[in-house]
């Protein structure tokens, strides 16, 4: 796009280091540090996507330089901070999951009107880090110092664990009309305490039967938070209390959501966003006549992971991007590396997109993983499948 490059980024040496024009050793938490750097770099826009709390200081640098964007820092701050989403989306009577907020005075018999079992979770927090279900308020305060040590908010949110399906609505926002790009299932790694670490996408959802009143409920959500222009992002869990909100992000999803939505919809969803924090128009004209409910492509994101140990061999990464109906691949471990046990998304070893039809997704999906392994030191299979 002819765009020179500011990256934020805390660690030493990351990946889009070698892409950039710029690499500032700084945490995308930081505002002033961000904004500072922006200041300093003359940047003309600022733009994140795959993590929320970086929408946040996003909107800020935006406000404080003048710079395009499409949300206000009180917007950003309600998409980003789970006790303000909660209190909009009860104030516009949408459902979610019963709650309350703790914090280190809050004792165990304020929790006893809640129904177990119970999730505790960081206000500001992403990646699953510091979420624990638990079957007792013992439990879940006995886990308050470890959710708080992820937040840079002294309490935490308990919630009501809603036994569902977890449905993602991905969407483009023009002008305060909503378009959505694609409804997939968020499929779960299977632990009963460390909830909500997603192992793939599926589209289209298992649940698009019920389409109309998803998109029902998204319209609500975009319009209780006063969403104008961008990316729309959310999580609904679907059981049998029919559909609640679990949260809203603005900003696009992080299971790769970049890659497939334009091969679904026809809609370039990160050269959109890109576009915006630029101030430049983003057309939808595209998006005239498109329901996601309608669409005959199918996608499987495969978010990989391992048992844990040190990994002694890969199936070459280039062997499998290659494959015909693979449309993006990434290792985040190598050969030498240790991987951790899986508490959040950090322990994730890679990814791959694979496109198809309702005909051939499955036969793909299981072809893949005849060919990919990650093999111990000892020779030992690594990898674990979790996608149907």
């Amino acid at each position: 796009m002819g765009v020179d490059t500011v990256l934020a980024d805390y660690t030493e040496n990351p990946p889009a280091a070698g892409l950039c024009g710029i690499h500032e050793r700084i945490s995308t938490f930081d505002v002033e540090a961000c904004t500072r750097a922006a200041r300093r770099y003359g940047v003309t826009g600022v733009m994140t996507m795959g993590t929320d709390q970086p929408v946040y200081t996003a909107a800020c640098i935006s406000s404080r330089l003048g710079l395009p964007g499409f949300l206000t820092v009180e917007q950003a701050f309600s998409v980003t901070n789970k006790k303000k989403m909660k209190e909009i989306l009860a104030a516009a009577g949408i459902p979610a999951a019963k709650y309350r907020l703790a914090d280190r005075s809050t004792r165990a018999g304020a929790l006893r009107h809640m129904k177990p079992p119970l999730v505790i979770k960081p206000l500001d927090s992403q990646g699953q880090r510091g979420i624990y279900k638990l079957q007792t308020p013992e439990e879940a305060l006995d886990h308050l110092e470890s959710t708080l040590s992820f937040s840079r908010c002294s309490e935490a949110l308990v919630e009501e664990f809603y036994d569902s399906d977890e449905v993602t609505v991905s969407g483009w926002i023009k002008e305060g009309r909503l378009f959505i790009l694609t409804v997939t299932d968020r499929l779960l790694y299977p632990h009963k305490t460390h909830i909500g670490v997603c192992t793939g996408h599926r589209f289209p959802s298992v649940h698009m039967g019920m389409y109309e009143e998803i998109e029902a409920v998204s319209r609500r959500a975009a319009e209780a938070f006063g969403l104008e222009n961008g990316p729309f992002y959310l999580q609904l869990l679907i059981g049998e209390e029919g559909i609640k909100v679990n949260e809203l992000a603005a900003r696009i999803g992080g299971a790769f959501e970049d890659r497939f939505i334009p091969w679904i919809s026809g809609f370039d969803i990160l050269g959109a966003v890109m576009d915006s924090a630029l101030g430049r128009q983003v057309f939808v004209d595209c998006l005239k006549g498109y329901r996601a409910c309608c669409s005959e492509r199918c996608a499987a994101v495969q978010l990989l992971f391992c048992n844990p140990g040190k990994i002694g061999s890969v199936t070459p990464l280039e062997d499998i991007a290659s494959l015909p109906y693979v449309m993006d691949a990434a290792y985040n471990y190598g050969p030498g590396q240790e991987i951790p046990s899986v508490e959040n998304a950090t322990a994730r070893f890679g990814h791959a997109v694979i496109w198809g039809t309702r005909e051939n997704i499955g036969e793909r999906v299981d072809d893949f993983y005849r060919r990919l392994s990650v093999r111990s030191e000892r020779g030992e299979e690594m990898l674990r499948r979790f996608y149907p």
